[in-house]
This record gives structure tokens, sequence and C-alpha cells, in this order.
């Protein structure tokens, strides 16, 4: 081990039973490299630090020391996704495991700020903060796949749903609205609104209608000002998006 590497891990609220017992009988050496698999992994912390995923722990690697920290999850099955707020004075790691929850951290302290639990059944795929800050959205992996919007300061959930029927890569809000949501992954995108109804505020997703095109698989998405959204396919097409329906593509 490297003398530049440290391990901190008071930082965190204690483990499950059966992760100390694991803990205790093998002691930690190396975790190398990061997730390359694992979309949305590598973030700005703010001046020369950056954060990600590698293996069953998150890092967050500063480029002028080349120092590199190593934490490990809080759940018993590792880290699924990170995220950092815009201000840079948080960051969100969702966890893997049984009902595993989103931690959220104060950066640069490492101070646990708030929890959020409930928001899936074994992992979370992305965690993304709103443009504002106010605002996070978390994706559950398998078998779930639940989009769920939450309250993060009063660690409250304000609406969950279920986002698809298979893999869901990402979740963003819109920039210019807290009320729009996207989601893409395993052959869609689908376009969410928080909408009012007779029986209160509602998650409505309509689901991208391909027509003549060939279904793909989606990483990726970006809103245009006047509401359009671009995608990406996974054969190199470029779709713009008005509502639900293709506008054109090339």
């Amino acid at each position: 081990m490297g003398e530049d590497e440290c391990y901190p891990d008071d930082h965190v609220e204690k483990p499950f039973v059966d992760s100390q017992l694991s803990r205790r009988s093998m002691r930690f050496y190396e975790c190398l490299g990061q997730t390359s698999f694992k979309r949305y992994n590598f973030h700005h912390l703010g001046d020369q630090d950056f954060i990600f995923t590698s293996g069953n722990t998150y890092q967050i690697y500063n480029m002028g020391t080349n120092k590199r920290t190593i934490y490990h999850g809080t759940d018993t099955d590792g880290v699924g996704s990170v995220c950092v707020h815009h201000t840079k004075k948080y960051f969100a790691v969702g966890e893997k495991g049984v009902r595993p929850n989103v931690y959220i951290y104060e950066w640069p302290s490492l101070k646990l700020f708030r929890v959020l639990r409930g928001g899936t059944e074994l992992s979370y795929a992305h965690v993304e903060f709103s443009a504002s800050g106010d605002s996070i959205a978390t994706l559950g992996g398998g078998p779930d796949y639940t989009l769920t919007v939450w309250e993060w300061r009063k660690q409250r959930t304000v609406l969950k749903n279920k986002a698809y029927g298979s893999d869901v890569y990402k979740v963003s809000f819109s920039p210019y609205t807290e009320d729009i949501l996207m989601t893409c992954g395993d052959t869609h995108v689908k376009f969410w609104k928080m909408a009012e109804t007779f029986t209160g505020l509602k998650l409505q997703g309509e689901i991208a209608k391909y027509g003549k095109l060939e279904l793909s698989n989606c990483s990726c998405f970006f809103e245009l000002e006047d509401g359009k959204v671009i995608s990406g396919t996974q054969y190199g097409t470029m779709i713009c998006w008005e509502g639900d329906v293709i506008k054109s593509h090339l």
C-alpha cells in the first residue's frame, strides 16, 4: 500500500453485521482502477478533486497531489452510483445491498449529512441532483427499476414510480424546470412530468416512439432550450425528440 493512500471509514454509519464480520476476518489491501462498465462514473468535486467508484468502494482522487483516498460502502454489497451537487458542497452515494440507502455527505468535511431510505430493493443504478440542487432523483436497478424523486434535505420521498421493465441507465431533471425528468436505458427513452391530478401529484411517463427507426439502447440525452431533446443510439444515429415523437434524425 502506497503512503499516499488512506482509508478512513469513521465518517459513515456502521455496516450490517455480516459485513462487519467479513471486515474483521480480512484486511483490505488495495482497490485499483475505475469500474469501466459503469456509466456516469467520474465527477468533479471542485479544484483538483474527482470522485468515482471502483469495485465495492468509492474513491476521491486529487490530481495535484496524486493522492487517492478510498472509502468503503456502508451497506452490504458496495456502491452503485455517485453524483455531486452543483455547489460542490455535497456528494451522494447510492449503494447496493438489501434495501440499500443513498448517503449524502458534506464536502470537503466528509460528514454524513442525510440518508435517503426505501428507494429500491437491491441497488441504485443512477443518482442525480436537479439543476437547482433542491431535489435528487434515483434509479433502482433490477428487479424493481424504481424511479424516485426526493426532497433530500428533508429526507422525504416526493414521488415514486416504476421507470421501466428492464435496465434503466440514467435519470436527469430538465435543466430548465424541476417538474420534468427524462430516463433512458435498454431499448428506450422515457419522458416524465410531475403533474397535478384529481388524486394529487403524480409522476407520469411517456415512452418515446421510435416509429420506423430501429429500437436502440440509449445512454445519453440533452434537452435544448425550446424543450426538444437530443438523444444518441447504439448504432450512431442522433435523434431530435419533440414530445415523445421524432422530429428529425441524422
